[in-house]
Formats: structure tokens, sequence, C-alpha cells
């Protein structure tokens, strides 16, 4: 347990050490701050306050930036050292690459969680410098449940584009491929989606972006297709989510590398 401990905090090092999380962290920091300032001002002139959960609350559209920054180091955690030939100084190492995945993957589930952290964090901290005690125009909108609600569906979702990302980068070995396709499918996949429901294409369901919008099956919503259900959607994610992993893991484990 201690040798894999050590894994993921060695992988955290080296994440740590790169320029690119600093970024990150900055830009989560700055798009929560002009977020803040423009909403402050344009309640300032249409005489519309907003209080400090109804901030929180809006600023969860940030949460696209994590997903995005997510996607980048999990896109790149297994192809960049196979590119800068670290791989092969990894490898030599005692523990077995079934354990070095996993804690590569450990890894970017964790920073996941903490750039959902600092899109929290800073929306609280400027939501109370802007908005504390502010009366709501939508007083029965926003709670703390709805906003814990908001982030557990999301980083079900990020999760599920996250684990995309580290099997392209696995089996492909290329970040640049794992990045831009997961990406451009981000974007992309929830748009086909919506045209295979418009269209009533039934298999649209088994989709895997049809099913990681978990608020079709909140009180009031109409599920994409019919037959639908929350224990349909969390079966699907389940088979993905396997599916992604073995294809990761069957790719590393079987590799050959010469050390």
């Amino acid at each position: 347990m201690t040798k894999f401990i050590n894994l993921i905090v060695n992988e955290n090092m080296k994440i740590m050490h790169r320029p690119r999380l600093w970024v990150m962290i900055v830009l989560l920091i700055v798009s929560v701050l002009l977020m803040a300032i423009f909403i402050n001002n344009g309640n300032q002139e249409a005489e519309q306050p907003t209080d400090l959960l109804g901030f929180v609350s809006t600023s969860t559209d940030v949460l696209f930036l994590a997903k995005i920054f997510a996607v980048i180091l999990a896109g790149d955690i297994v192809a960049s050292e196979f590119s800068w030939g670290t791989i092969k100084l990894l490898l030599i190492r005692p523990a077995n690459r079934t354990k070095i995945l996993l804690s590569k993957y450990l890894t970017v589930v964790l920073y996941t969680l903490f750039f959902m952290g600092v899109l929290l964090v800073s929306s609280i901290l400027f939501g109370v410098l802007f908005f504390h005690g502010q009366p709501s125009a939508h007083p029965n909108l926003y709670s703390p449940s709805k906003i814990i609600g908001t982030y557990l569906f999301q980083f079900i979702g990020i999760v599920m584009e996250v684990t995309f990302a580290f099997m392209i980068s696995t089996v492909f070995r290329s970040s640049s491929l794992a990045i831009g396709l997961s990406i451009f499918l981000m974007f992309t996949g929830n748009a086909f989606v919506q045209i295979l429901h418009h269209f009533e294409v039934d298999w649209g369901k088994y989709l895997l972006y049809a099913n990681t919008d978990f608020t079709q099956y909140l009180a009031g919503n109409q599920v994409l297709f019919q037959g639908m259900t929350i224990g349909f959607s969390i079966m699907m994610l389940c088979i993905y989510f396997v599916l992604f992993h073995f294809f990761s893991w069957i790719s590393f484990i079987r590799r050959d590398i010469d050390v």
C-alpha cells in the first residue's frame, strides 16, 4: 500500500511541477471573478441583486472549464510518458504495471476533485465579497442541496469524460489525439444525442452522452428517450466505465517496451 501511495504522490509531484497546472488554477479563479464582476454590474443596472447562493449556483457554469482541464491532464498523463521516453524509468520500478496505471488514473480523478473544489471555494469567496447580504430575485430557486446536486451530477459526467480521455491516451499513446478527440466529443456528443432525440432514434439511449445528464430524472423533466430510467443510465455508465478501463489496462500491460 505504501508503494502505491508513493506512486500517486510521485504523479502529483510531476503534475505540480509543470506550469500548466498553475495556469489552469488561475484561469478558473479569474473566470469566477470576472463572472462575479459582470453579474454584479449587470444587477446594479437592472436593480435585481443576486444573493450568495444565487451566484454560487450560477458559477457552476464554469464547471466546463474544470472538465476541459481534467481532460487535458487525463489525455496527457500516460501518453507523455511515451513521448518523453520516461516510461522506461517508470517501469523499472518494483510496482507492477496495473498499479502504475491505476495510480495515474486516481491522480487525474483527484485533480478533477481539486479543480471542482477550487471553483466552489472561489465562487463562495467572491460570492461573499460581491453578493453577501443582498436579497435574491428568486429566493426559492437556489439552495445548498441543489448546488451540491449540481456538482455531484457534473462530477459523474466529468469522470466519464476523463476516463475516455485516459483510455485514448493509453491505447494510442498520443496526447493530442486523446485531448482533441475528447474535447471534440465533449462539445458535439450532446448535440448528436439531441438530434437523435429529435428524430426519435431509439438506439440513441445507449450512447454515453445520453446517460451522463442525470437532471433529466428530476421531477418535472422529460427523459431523452422512452424507456430510460435512472437505473438504466447508471448501468450504461458502469458498462462504459468498465470497457474504458479494460481497453486501457489490456493495452498498457501487453505493450512491449524496451526498458
